[in-house]
């Protein structure tokens, strides 16, 4: 079972409410996917059912072995799925979340929590626990609830039965009703830090010095850090930087036709902003006289030429406009507009 990556705080806060016997009956948890949020609450979820008493499951226990199959009957995991996903596609799903909370497959873009699943953990929650004291639900990506989900699993947060804890996952914490989230213990996911992304990225058998510049590179989310490192790093970086040369010197018919077919692959344009972001950082570093932080520091005369095309203010909100750029790629939004938007204001900027 995959550790949580970093997140000292969080893992103590965790560790804490379990030691003190004040574990709640309801916890949020929220951070961006690969940050950590899914992984603890699995961890906690499944704490709960070992047999030995640690901060992490012993994987060798009854319990244990029966949460790691999905056969532990107090112990429940809600993910969103399509109408007609089968139900041998869901049990394939669910094992993989359990085995790899920081890779599994995201959800569909359409794929909800149903009220069925909602009324299934309900039904579950009515009896006492068949094994042990507890019985826990975790319901990731629950920002996917359908308006009917929600209202009812309110029913059961307003009247929660003893020695019952369900844990929600969620990435837009925005989008919940705001009697859930105050129904619920909230813990902030934020991004991880590139140490703690390194070490384990190395733990799994990436070179050191390789495992460093994907870690930096990454935006502080181990799942886009695996994602880097099965793809071609250097070509990933190699593109956010052509992106960057044609929004502030590329010719502006050519330029306005580029960004029209970007913004028709999201995922594109969340890889080009996301390696955008670090070149506009390695400039900032290089400004401030930092160059032994510099990712991209095998093509420093690159990283020059942005440093050279801005001063610090205006690097400064050139960054800031890209975090919202890549916030609004998040949100499904009209990318094109966002991402002529931001071409605009480059050019206004760059010297």
């Amino acid at each position: 079972m995959t550790r949580v990556i970093g997140q000292q705080r969080a893992v103590h806060f965790l560790n804490g409410l379990v030691h003190k016997g004040r574990i709640p009956h309801a916890l949020l948890l929220s951070g961006e996917n690969g940050t950590g949020a899914a992984a603890a609450a699995l961890t906690f979820a499944r704490v709960l059912h070992c047999e030995n008493e640690d901060n992490l499951p012993c994987l060798k226990c009854n319990g244990c072995l029966k949460t790691s199959g999905l056969n532990h009957p107090d112990l429940s995991i809600l993910f969103p799925f399509s109408a007609r996903t089968k139900e041998e596609t869901v049990q394939t799903t669910l094992r993989q979340v359990v085995a790899d909370p920081y890779g599994y497959t995201l959800p569909d873009d359409h794929a909800t929590i149903s009220v069925d699943q909602i009324r299934g953990l309900q039904r579950q929650f009515a009896y006492g626990a068949y094994q042990g004291s507890w019985r826990t639900s975790v319901i990731m990506h629950a920002d996917r609830m359908r308006p009917e989900s929600a209202n009812a699993l309110l029913k059961t947060l307003e009247e929660p039965p003893p020695q019952s804890l369900i844990i929600l996952v969620v990435s837009q914490v925005e989008v919940l009703l705001p009697t859930i989230i105050s129904r619920c213990q909230f813990l902030k996911f934020p991004p991880l830090q590139p140490e703690d992304i390194q070490v384990a990225l190395i733990e799994r058998g990436l070179e050191e010095m390789k495992a460093g510049s994907v870690a930096r590179s990454c935006g502080g989310n181990f799942r886009r850090a695996l994602e880097v490192e099965a793809g071609n790093l250097a070509e990933l970086q190699d593109r956010a930087f052509r992106f960057l040369d044609a929004l502030v010197w590329g010719a502006d018919g050519r330029t306005y036709a580029a960004l029209e077919q970007l913004a028709s692959d999201r995922q594109a344009v969340f890889d080009v902003l996301k390696h955008a972001e670090a070149w506009l950082r390695d400039a900032l570093l290089l400004q401030a006289d930092k160059q032994t932080s510099v990712v991209h520091a095998e093509r420093m005369e690159d990283v020059q030429r942005l440093a050279d095309a801005f001063d610090v203010g205006r690097l400064c909100d050139t960054v800031s406009q890209l975090e919202s750029l890549r916030e609004m790629n998040a949100r499904n939004v009209n990318l094109q507009l966002g991402l002529l938007s931001f071409w605009r204001s480059v050019r206004g900027y760059a010297a």
